[in-house]
């Protein structure tokens, strides 16, 4: 039994953000925010508006950037002061969803926005794509070497496949191309997610009882 049960009908699991989003070049600390506050309006959960504290813990960043962040989006008038999500109203265009779980599996803002790119990029026939690192790179705002740093991490915690592709050039050499990326059932990085907690719980609980034995067998101190 997971933490966060399955969902049968996944649309009503999710929020969407339109494409155009890309466009605005937002840091990843500001994208992630804006999503979580998306996320929270999609939902009508709205009107709990949540503390800075608490979107920097989230998030993993600190309070004072969270802060920074914030008064940033409210200036380019993506987000009212109070918080709530306005640039939406202005497009009409397509969209690309997240799962609703995705702030709370523990990735903070840089391996939450690439994600978020992959999600956009996805085709939602095979859920594959294949952008390079480059493009990723150049999309989110981050260096390629922190890039292929947050690829490992969410193939690690299974939100997503790597697949390694090459190909031939008209010399006949053999080169790397881009990686391909399959998107897996968000239940898969919640069953992950899930079982990493267990396990620090284990490790935690030995510790306790091996401590507790260390005191109850250490010798009483001469009088």
């Amino acid at each position: 039994m997971t933490a966060l049960t399955y969902q049968k009908d996944a649309r009503a699991y999710r929020f969407s953000l339109p494409n155009e989003i890309w466009g605005l070049k937002l840091p990843p600390p500001a994208f992630s925010i804006l999503a979580y506050l998306c996320y929270l309006n999609s939902h009508h959960k709205g009107d709990a508006v949540p503390s800075v504290d608490e979107i920097a813990e989230l998030l993993h960043m600190s309070p004072d950037m969270a802060q920074k962040q914030i008064d940033a989006l409210v200036k380019q008038n993506l987000i009212s002061p109070q918080m709530i999500p306005v640039f939406t109203r202005k497009h009409t265009g397509k969209f690309f969803s997240l799962p609703n779980e995705i702030f709370y599996l523990d990735l903070g803002h840089g391996a939450i926005t690439v994600y978020a790119y992959l999600l956009y990029c996805e085709d939602r026939s095979s859920h594959q794509c294949h952008p390079s690192y480059n493009t990723i790179s150049t999309a989110v705002g981050l260096a390629v070497n922190t890039v292929m740093k947050h690829i490992a991490k969410l193939e690690e915690r299974q939100f997503i496949t790597v697949e390694h592709t090459s190909y031939f050039d008209r010399q006949g050499m053999k080169k790397n191309g881009n990686n391909c990326y399959t998107i897996l059932p968000i239940q898969e990085a919640i069953n992950h997610s899930y079982d990493r907690q267990m396990v620090k719980l284990e490790e935690v609980t030995e510790r306790q009882r091996v401590a507790e034995e260390l005191r109850k067998t250490r010798p009483c101190s001469p009088l």
